[in-house]
């Protein structure tokens, strides 16, 4: 009897045993179903199109579950990784993931609550330049999508490559980041990326270069593409093999007759590197390795946290974080988004407690330099105020406000600029300070 329930007890565990190995898709398994159905916005019964075998493309599927139970303020921070992650891989990383598109799915069944959240989060209006789609799970735990990927927690990340099969599940925006690496890794042979930039003309000035033609050549010798720049100076050259040797090359014409010095730039403002003429007489510019990932989205963009540790295992003094903390124009009130930040800077405050910090906030030049000097020093105010809330003492922080008086690119008074270029003078800085 004895030996008997050995046997079953054996069995039972062995049953267990597999269906907790089954609980979870497997790395490289089929997903059940190439369409799975879900609730769309308009509460309109709809289908993911996932990758199948039968399409061969670099499209890869990305699909976020979520619950309506996790607070707000960490919906957005993961969403926010996840977008700045696949915003520098998709059309941009490599032909291994030429492609991807993001998915999230709300497991909830209350559909006014799910669109409140999406409003709340802003999960509606995407920063990823992708395809992205935000769905329902309306039968929460006990739906088919859920019991499709056998989503067991949240938040979890499947990657569906282009076959249709499972390539990660994972919760980590660190290991997500690590697999399109690898991706690229394995196709750096066919690596490419959009390629953009501005040119400026003029030694102090720096006008827009507008107008004007721009050649993308190949071993100073072939050229690849060309395009004309806009208003701003600004250009772009799609989907460029970024392994071969570049430049960037301009012909002379009326506008660069007589001397002027032309200049490529970033689209924020951020100068590169000055043009030189060569042996024809066209301005042309040799791009080098740093200066391709300083012109394509792939450029590393840690984070403060990130930042912080690198600088901790030096004998520096100091650290300055240059962070965007999102304001409403004018405002002063600290967003979800500026929270999420701050929270990072609190871990750090809370984590080494000698460190002190100067919170030094910057404006556009947009509006007269009284008023932005006083919003900027209420914007720092503002800052610590927080994190003073949150226990940080003050005694070891210092709110400074500069306003206009450290612009970072040719976007003085009565300058017209773009977007991007304001956008790269409006920034929060942070200073740490250890003894």
């Amino acid at each position: 009897m004895r030996q008997f329930l050995s046997g079953t007890m054996f069995f039972l565990w062995a049953v267990t045993s597999l269906a907790q190995k089954n609980n979870k898709l497997r790395m490289g398994e089929k997903i059940p179903f190439s369409k799975v159905t879900v609730w769309n916005q308009d509460k309109e019964k709809t289908n993911i199109d996932l990758p199948n075998s039968k399409v061969t493309n670099d499209r890869f599927v990305l699909v976020y579950f979520y619950s309506a139970a996790t607070p707000v303020k960490e919906l957005i921070a993961f969403n926010n990784d996840v977008e700045r992650v696949l915003n520098k891989y998709e059309n941009n990383g490599c032909k291994g993931a030429g492609q991807i598109e993001y998915v999230t799915i709300c497991v909830e069944k209350d559909y006014d609550k799910w669109k409140t959240i999406l409003s709340e989060t802003n999960y509606n209006k995407p920063k990823f330049t992708g395809k992205k789609t935000n769905y329902q799970a309306r039968e929460g735990q006990k739906d088919k999508v859920v019991s499709a990927f056998k989503v067991t927690e949240m938040p979890s990340l499947f990657l569906v490559n282009p076959t249709g099969r499972l390539y990660i599940e994972t919760d980590s925006i660190e290991l997500l980041e690590k697999t399109f690496q690898n991706i690229c890794r394995i196709n750096s042979s066919y690596s490419t990326a959009d390629i953009s930039g501005k040119l400026l003309i003029g030694d102090k000035k720096k006008l827009p270069l507008t107008e004007h033609k721009v050649y993308l050549v190949k071993e100073n010798r072939d050229t690849i593409n060309n395009t004309s720049t806009d208003n701003f100076g600004d250009f772009r050259f799609k989907q460029v093999d970024t392994t071969q040797n570049l430049s960037i090359r301009i012909e002379q014409n009326n506008k660069t007759k007589g001397g002027p010095k032309v200049f490529l730039a970033k689209q924020n403002g951020e100068l590169v590197s000055e043009l030189k003429k060569n042996s024809t007489g066209n301005f042309e510019y040799k791009l080098l390795p740093i200066d391709v990932e300083r012109l394509t989205e792939l450029e590393e963009d840690e984070d403060i946290t990130v930042k912080y540790k690198k600088f901790n295992a030096t004998n520096k003094k100091d650290l300055i974080v240059t962070e965007n903390i999102y304001y409403e124009s004018a405002q002063y009130t600290i967003l979800t988004e500026g929270e999420i930040v701050l929270d990072k800077v609190l871990a750090i405050l809370n984590n080494y407690p000698l460190v002190k910090l100067d919170v030094i906030s910057h404006t556009d030049a947009l509006g007269d330099n009284a008023s932005n000097l006083k919003l900027s020093q209420n914007r720092s105010n503002a800052v610590i105020d927080y994190l003073v809330a949150k226990g940080i003492s003050r005694d070891r922080l210092k709110a400074i406000g500069k306003g206009e008086s450290e612009i970072r690119n040719r976007c003085l008074d009565g300058v017209e600029c773009s977007d991007k270029e304001h956008e790269y003078n409006r920034r929060t800085e942070f200073k740490f300070m250890r003894n």
